[in-house]
């Protein structure tokens, strides 16, 4: 492990932590957490190893907090999940770089899926959000009408998800760094 990958890590961390608390009291994951994250993380990652390729430097960096942002947009664009929540698996994608990003996208969407189940069970909202699931899909084969399909949103923060997803990730990569 290097000193620039133990820098990354803690402030990765530390953001993880504010998100977490951000989101969980505030509903929000903040810009003045996010932007600085990535930017520390690239400009480390170009100063450490340079512009680099898939696997080090720069590259790896963009093309990892890229691709893991890239997965939460087609449910922010939707309105299901915060803008927020983009940028800090940007963050998240810059700081571990590939390979370590791929487990953190299997890593987080577990917890994430885990997260959603236990949230609904403790809420005892399960019977009522898979009618709601069976009323979307009959709306899209044209069973029923647009309107027919309603509901309250619940909020479960993600960020829960994605700091213990990472956390995870970071773990795994620890270990097979050794």
């Amino acid at each position: 492990m290097t000193p620039f990958h133990i820098a990354l890590w803690t402030v990765l961390g530390v953001a993880l932590v504010v998100s977490v608390a951000t989101d969980v009291m505030r509903r929000q994951i903040l810009d003045v957490v996010t932007y600085p994250l990535v930017a520390v993380a690239l400009g480390v990652r170009l100063w450490a190893e340079g512009v680099g390729d898939l696997e080090t430097g720069l590259v790896s960096g963009v093309v990892s907090g890229a691709g893991l942002a890239l997965l939460l947009v087609p449910g922010a664009l939707r309105g299901r999940m915060g803008w927020g929540d983009v940028k800090l698996m940007a963050g998240v994608g810059a700081v571990l770089g590939f390979p370590a990003v791929m487990a953190a996208a299997a890593f987080i969407s577990l917890v994430g899926a885990v997260q959603a189940v236990v949230t609904l069970l403790w809420e005892g909202a399960v019977w009522e959000t898979l009618g709601d699931v069976l009323r979307r899909w009959a709306v899209r084969v044209r069973l029923m009408h647009e309107g027919a399909v309603g509901g309250p949103r619940r909020h479960i923060p993600y960020g829960v998800a994605i700091a213990l997803g990472t956390f995870w990730a970071m773990w795994w990569q620890h270990d097979r760094l050794g």
